[in-house]
């Protein structure tokens, strides 16, 4: 899709990080912007500095779990601008937990229903109209490099993003069976200076309970110390902003922002192939 200008984009989890990043790169390139996140005092913040740089921009408060949500944000999207060009599937969640402690299962939960239900809901919610209008589309889904390699103790983290790539794929191959005008990319970096180590903050309030969780940064633990420390060394969102309008523009499927990531990629594909069982080593 070389052309943007004048075009539509939304963009959900635009309040922050990657996704408000995405909304000054494409409101940059002359795209009508219309923003989602589940933030609304950020989101409102976020909206207020995309309309002062000069970009036509509507905004709503959005739960990308839950598909009435989704269905309302895309009536909101062709009610404000018309038709849909560019759809950003980004918003998403940190969380993680041993697989065999059966107390953590609602955080399971929480987590894919936003970071894998959210982005079904969107393309399953968006597509239609996006490959009927005919004037070319495309979609970028956000998984991670955790869509390839499998650290422990982010099991719920790792399956919703190993599910995100596989959709995407599919997607992809569907969409050139079909013959559509509609391209798909997958974004899968590592670390990014986003807040996506402070996810908690944003848990409903009947886990925050269960899990005697507030978000503040006085539960820190040790491992989500390290975290924090990795995401705030990770490259800046509008590096991973200008990677994702690059793909959009030249059709490209993989958008993998770490070079010195890619790799583990080739390794685990050996593993597989030699029958290696999973080494602790050698993830993201």
């Amino acid at each position: 899709m070389q052309e943007l200008s004048g075009k539509t984009a939304v963009i959900t989890g635009a309040a922050s990080g990657i996704g408000l990043a995405l909304a000054h790169r494409f409101g940059a390139a002359g795209m009508n912007l219309v923003v989602g996140d589940i933030e609304s005092g950020p989101l409102d913040l976020a909206t207020t500095e995309l309309s002062d740089a000069g970009y036509d921009v509507a905004a709503m408060e959005l739960d990308v779990s839950d598909l009435d949500g989704i269905r309302a944000f895309e009536s909101f999207a062709r009610e404000s601008f018309g038709n849909v060009h560019l759809l950003c599937n980004n918003a998403g969640v940190g969380a993680g937990g041993p697989v065999a402690d059966m107390d953590n299962l609602d955080l399971w939960k929480w987590t894919i229903d936003i970071n894998l239900w959210g982005v079904i809901y969107g393309c399953k919610v968006f597509m239609g109209a996006m490959i009927e209008h005919g004037e070319g589309a495309h979609i970028v889904n956000t998984a991670s490099m955790a869509g390839h390699l499998s650290a422990p103790m982010m099991g719920p983290y790792n399956i919703s993003k190993y599910g995100v790539v596989a959709l995407s794929e599919t997607m992809a191959k569907e969409m050139a069976m079909m013959q559509t005008t509609l391209g798909v990319s997958v974004l899968c970096p590592a670390f990014v200076q986003t807040k996506i180590a402070t996810s908690d903050r944003n848990l409903p309030d009947e886990v925050k309970a269960a899990h005697g969780r507030d978000g503040s940064a006085s539960e820190t633990s040790g491992t989500q110390s390290v975290i924090e420390r990795l995401v705030a060394s990770g490259i800046p969102t509008a590096d991973v902003a200008e990677a994702v309008h690059d793909a959009v523009v030249n059709d490209e499927f993989w958008i993998l922002t770490h070079p010195e990531s890619t790799p583990a990629i080739t390794e685990r594909a050996r593993q597989i192939v030699d029958g290696i069982n999973p080494p602790l080593t050698g993830f993201v």
